[in-house]
C-alpha cells in the first residue's frame, strides 16, 4: 500500500511536470525533454560502468537529435541536418566498448524523444500545438497505470514469467480496455480525428508500451539489475518510467505520416 501511494504521487508530480511543460509551449517542452534525455543517459552510462566522459560521447548525437528536430520544425531549417548526428553515431559506433551503448542513446532514447518532440508540429498548420503530444503521453500514463493497477489487483496469468515477471495478460487487457476509453474521451472533447483513428493510436500505445517495457525489462535482466536508477520514488529510474515512450512516439509519428499521405 505503500508503494502504491508513492508511487501514485510520483505519478501525479511527473503528470504535472511533463503535462505543464508541452501545454507551456515548445521551449519548455524541448527543455523538458533535454531533462529526461541527459537523466536518461546518465543512467544508461551507469548500466553499462561508463565514466561521465564517455557517457558524453554516445549522449551527443542524441542530444544534437533532438536540438536539430527542434529547429527543423518550429524555424523551418534543412531536413538534411539531421545527417550530422548519424554522422556522429557512425564515428560512435567505430568505438568497440561505446557502440552498444552509443546505439541505444541514439536509437532507443535520443530519437524517440525526438519523435515525441516533432509531434507539436504534426498538425495541419506548421506552428506548435500541444494536443497531440499532450494526448500521446495522457494515453500512455492511462495504458500504463491501469496495466499496473489491473495487473494487481486481477493478474493471474503471467506473460513472461522469466523477462517480466509483473507483466500479465489481465494486466495487459486492462491497460487496452481503459486506454480505448480515454481515446474515445479524447476524441469527444477535442474533436480532431475521427473515432476509428483515436482507437488506432490507443492500440498502437498499448502494443507499442508493452514491448518498450519488455524491452527495457530484458536490458536490466541482462545487467542484473531490478531498476535503472532510483531518482522516481515508486517508479525506479527515468529509463523505467519513460520505456512504453521511446517505442511509442516514433510509432505514433510515423502512424500519422502515413494517415496525412493517404488522405
Amino acid at each position: 500500500m505503500k508503494e502504491l501511494l508513492l508511487r501514485t504521487l510520483t505519478g501525479i508530480l511527473l503528470i504535472i511536470l511533463i503535462a505543464g511543460s508541452i501545454l507551456l509551449g515548445p521551449i519548455s517542452f524541448l527543455s523538458i525533454l533535454l531533462v529526461i534525455f541527459i537523466l536518461a543517459i546518465r543512467e544508461l552510462g551507469s548500466l553499462f560502468h561508463l565514466k561521465p566522459v564517455q557517457q558524453w560521447v554516445v549522449g551527443t548525437p542524441g542530444l544534437l537529435s533532438i536540438f536539430l528536430v527542434f529547429a527543423i520544425v518550429h524555424f523551418q531549417w534543412n531536413p538534411m541536418l539531421l545527417l550530422f548526428p548519424v554522422a556522429l553515431w557512425t564515428i560512435v559506433a567505430f568505438q568497440p566498448k561505446l557502440i552498444q551503448t552509443g546505439s541505444l542513446a541514439t536509437l532507443w532514447v535520443g530519437i524517440p524523444l525526438s519523435c515525441f518532440l516533432a509531434l507539436g508540429w504534426i498538425g495541419e498548420n506548421k506552428d506548435y500545438e500541444s494536443l497531440i503530444p499532450l494526448s500521446v503521453i495522457s494515453l500512455i500514463w492511462i495504458n500504463d497505470t491501469f496495466a499496473y493497477v489491473t495487473g494487481s489487483l486481477m493478474g493471474k496469468h503471467k506473460m513472461t514469467p522469466k523477462l517480466s515477471p509483473g507483466k500479465s495478460w489481465e494486466g495487459f487487457s486492462g491497460g487496452i480496455l481503459f486506454t480505448l476509453v480515454f481515446a474515445w474521451v479524447l476524441y469527444s472533447i477535442t474533436g480532431v480525428y475521427n473515432l476509428i483513428t483515436w482507437f488506432t493510436f490507443a492500440l498502437f500505445i498499448s502494443l507499442l508500451a508493452l514491448l518498450g517495457d519488455l524491452f527495457e525489462s530484458g536490458l536490466k535482466r541482462k545487467k542484473a539489475v531490478k531498476n535503472s536508477g532510483e531518482i522516481l520514488p515508486g517508479h525506479g529510474g527515468i529509463l523505467d518510467r519513460f520505456d512504453s515512450l521511446f517505442f511509442v512516439a516514433p510509432g505514433i509519428l510515423v502512424l500519422l505520416i502515413v494517415l496525412k499521405l493517404i488522405q
